[in-house]
């Protein structure tokens, strides 16, 4: 019969529900965390756009194609607008935002692009829309890093776990190793009974069935 250990079988038994259990806690972490940061950029970006919006009353340049508002400092992961007319047509830009509309399809809400996740304000009495765009670059790393924080503590975490249940389930074992190291130094030259140990409860009824035998 091949020999196993009962605190090797503890110790595994125990990380593996644990190591299970954080790994799941983590998939539901990392789920809610995007869902939470993903709500927070979209409403973000709405309320940019509807600002926009709300304080275009007036025709901000003729429609060329050449008019955009130079930003100071803009980066890739810097938000984009753009002034529509009526028509389609870009009146006014910053210098990261396309030349042609974010989407052809211009409706309120919000529209995804391979760039830029978009959201567009409702009409107001003007008669030009604002479109405002997220680079997806800046959304796709802040997603990433919030996601990071959340779940690499408890991943992190998982070493110290072992360690614990290790140091936890041999301190537990200590008594059955006692009692263990008494029964074996008896022998024919030693059939004393085991003195008092300080046992948990499933382990007095053995020290007692091994005296009774010792005094048979």
């Amino acid at each position: 019969m091949k020999n196993w250990s009962l605190a090797t079988r503890i110790v595994s038994g125990v990380l593996c529900v644990v190591t299970l259990s954080l790994l799941a806690l983590s998939i539901a972490v990392a789920g809610f965390t995007r869902y939470e940061i993903t709500e927070r950029l979209d409403n973000s970006l709405q309320e940019v756009s509807e600002r926009l919006q709300a304080i275009i009353t007036i025709q901000p340049h003729k429609a060329q194609s050449d008019n955009v508002a130079w930003v100071p400092d803009v980066g890739p992961r810097t938000l984009a607008y753009q002034v529509v007319d009526h028509s389609g047509h870009v009146v006014l830009r910053s210098q990261n935002a396309p030349v042609e509309p974010f989407v052809p399809d211009i409706h309120t809400g919000f529209a995804n692009t391979p760039l830029f996740r978009v959201y567009i304000a409702a009409p107001t009495a003007t008669a030009y829309r604002v479109l405002v765009g997220e680079p997806t670059l800046h959304r796709r790393g802040a997603t990433w890093r919030a996601t990071a924080m959340a779940v690499l503590p408890i991943l992190i975490f998982l070493p110290v776990i072992w360690v614990l249940v290790r140091l936890i389930v041999r301190r537990a074992l200590r008594p059955l190793n006692r009692l263990h190291d008494e029964m074996q130094s008896r022998g024919s030259g030693n059939l004393s009974p085991i003195s008092s140990l300080d046992l948990p409860v499933e382990l007095v009824s053995i020290q007692h069935a091994v005296n009774t035998l010792l005094s048979r």
